[in-house]
């Protein structure tokens, strides 16, 4: 399922070249606008192509993780931060609905979306407040998938995760086993003190879980929800592309905490 058949399309060509280039390996663009030209033809899946097209990147780059030193640097700078928003939640006493808005507003951070440009720090963006905000009902009874999505802004979704578990939830971090992109994987995973799991491959690990609750963060779980969701979830991200804040109704990089049912229902009209 595409979003939007053209621009999605158009994102996913624009993102896989600028990879490319960024990572050193411009000369290689006639060979990935081939692969990239019988994806678009032939997939039928915005989540499988985005993953099958990154792991070509790494085939073009002979890298298991192209990003890798990027993404310790951005660890390092969201490790500090971490602690900025932790002393800050231990000062309302763990509130989850403040956790949940300084997770959702950290949604800065990406390598490459179509019309999308951060100029701002982490430190700032992540006291900007949601324009929307629903779906905030946690259910205590089930298990929490925290799903993580990139590298920096997932040391402040830990920080999320222990608000959860402070507040008594059952609380799991979920990542993917393969790199992609510029997200955490279980490689980076340093941290002893969660309950990790890993789901197969490079797509979206929402893909994956059946049961519990899912706290998912960025646009590709959300558009992975919206075609694989199986169990309730709740969705912390901005709308970083035209197509994302149009479906909404908000501007572009617009802070949003939205139900899965709403995600569904906006981004499939189902």
């Amino acid at each position: 399922m595409w979003i939007d058949d053209s621009y999605c399309k158009l994102c996913l060509i624009y993102s896989r070249s600028k990879d490319l280039v960024e990572l050193g390996h411009g000369d290689k663009l006639p060979k990935l606008l081939k692969r990239l030209a019988k994806i678009v033809e032939e997939e039928d899946s915005r989540s499988e192509a985005f993953a099958k097209s990154f792991e070509y990147i790494k085939k073009l780059t002979r890298s298991k993780d192209p990003y890798q030193e990027r993404k310790k640097m951005l660890k390092e700078i969201g490790k500090r931060i971490a602690e900025k928003v932790e002393k800050y939640l231990e000062s309302v006493d763990w509130d989850i609905r403040e956790a949940i808005r300084i997770s959702a507003a950290a949604n800065i951070i990406d390598t490459s979306v179509l019309g999308y440009e951060n100029t701002r720090s982490l430190d700032e963006a992540i006291w900007d407040k949601p324009v929307i905000e629903d779906g905030f009902e946690i259910p205590k009874d089930e298990d929490i998938y925290v799903v993580l999505d990139n590298a920096g802004e997932a040391e402040i979704d830990k920080v999320l995760a222990k608000a959860l578990t402070q507040n008594g939830y059952r609380t799991f971090i979920v990542v993917r086993n393969k790199a992609y992109e510029i997200d955490e994987i279980e490689h980076d995973f340093e941290e002893k003190s969660f309950n990790v799991i890993s789901t197969p491959g490079s797509i979206s690990p929402v893909a994956y879980i059946d049961r519990g609750f899912i706290i998912a963060k960025g646009i590709a779980n959300a558009e992975a929800y919206a075609e694989f969701g199986k169990t309730r979830s709740l969705h912390l991200l901005r709308a970083k592309c035209d197509v994302i804040a149009k479906r909404f109704g908000v501007p572009k990089n617009s802070v949003l905490i939205v139900s899965g049912d709403r995600i569904k229902s906006i981004l499939t009209g189902r």
